[in-house]
């Protein structure tokens, strides 16, 4: 039989079965349409093209707070502060790098070096969506006094009030949208919070040296700790405090600790910090059975064997 040149279309009407043939081509074009277009729509997660965030050591981003005297803090005029001014912007900025970049970004679209590792996401001071306090300087100084723990957002109420007036202001140069206090509202934020009434601030030290200062305390601490304990493990002994102590340790570490707070505590007081709670401070459960008598000895005891340790 001779292969003919040309289909015969008015042949394959009377035998359809035929045209199975022509299905692999159908099933071929329409795959390729299917697959160019979910490729043409992967996002850029499938196709594996978003950088990884990479965090920055926090220690270069986030500014320890300055040594500072006690003081007291002036009244605030809330007509004038809560009204934008060169002087207030200017202030805000530096203000904003040292306390918000960090989470907020630089530029205040919530992309600051701390924002991939938070849970919910820092604000976007360009939108105006989903503001829980509002956008008014009224709401906005009430978001830095209160802060907003649900979304991670930390009250800035040991900031000077004019500060954080100055914080609002530069934050609200981001976009040309906030609205505009009205005289009422601001009589209101004064209500609220007695800003005509100044405050007084407490002393501070940067947080890196209250570190160090607990540090080194912690270590005298420690040792001498560990040298009372170390006098606890020894050889039996025969005083009866001392006895007792050794007998009733269950912890020689915090049975010492427990020794050097019993040199400001009363005997009766000292019975008190114990039976409380015998295993947190070291010793055994049976130490609440011990006589008033026993109690004394073994307080003299601890409380001589911490004075002449720390002499």
């Amino acid at each position: 039989m001779q292969p003919k040149d040309e289909i015969d279309f008015m042949e394959l009407l009377k035998n359809p079965s035929r045209l199975f043939g022509l299905s692999y081509i159908y099933f071929l074009v329409t795959a390729g349409f299917i697959g160019t277009y979910y490729l043409w729509n992967m996002n850029d997660v499938s196709k594996n093209a978003t950088a990884p965030v990479v965090l920055r050591d926090s220690s270069q981003f986030v500014m320890d707070i300055p040594m500072q005297r006690g003081a007291v803090i002036p009244p605030v005029d809330v007509l004038v502060a809560g009204r934008t001014s060169k002087a207030l912007v200017d202030k805000g900025a530096n203000l904003y790098k040292a306390n918000c970049a960090s989470c907020h970004g630089d530029n205040g679209m919530g992309d600051g070096p701390s924002a991939a590792a938070m849970a919910v996401k820092p604000r976007n001071f360009h939108s105006a969506d989903g503001w829980k306090n509002g956008r008014s300087v009224a709401n906005m100084y009430k978001t830095l006094q209160e802060g907003i723990v649900v979304n991670g957002m930390a009250a800035f109420n040991y900031l000077p009030a004019e500060d954080r007036f100055a914080l609002i202001h530069y934050v609200r140069t981001f976009a040309a949208d906030y609205p505009v206090d009205s005289l009422s509202a601001l009589q209101d934020l004064e209500k609220v919070y007695n800003l005509s009434k100044g405050s007084q601030l407490p002393p501070q030290i940067p947080v890196r040296l209250a570190m160090q200062k607990l540090e080194t305390e912690s270590a005298a601490d420690a040792k001498l700790a560990a040298a009372v304990g170390t006098s606890l493990k020894g050889k039996k002994q025969e005083e009866q405090g001392a006895a007792l102590a050794q007998r009733h340790c269950a912890n020689g570490m915090k049975v010492a600790a427990a020794a050097l707070h019993a040199g400001g505590l009363s005997l009766d007081e000292f019975i008190r910090s114990v039976s409380a709670d015998p295993v947190t401070a070291g010793f055994t459960a049976s130490v609440v059975r011990m006589s008033r008598e026993e109690w004394s000895a073994m307080y003299a005891y601890l409380t001589k064997v911490a004075k002449e340790r720390k002499s």
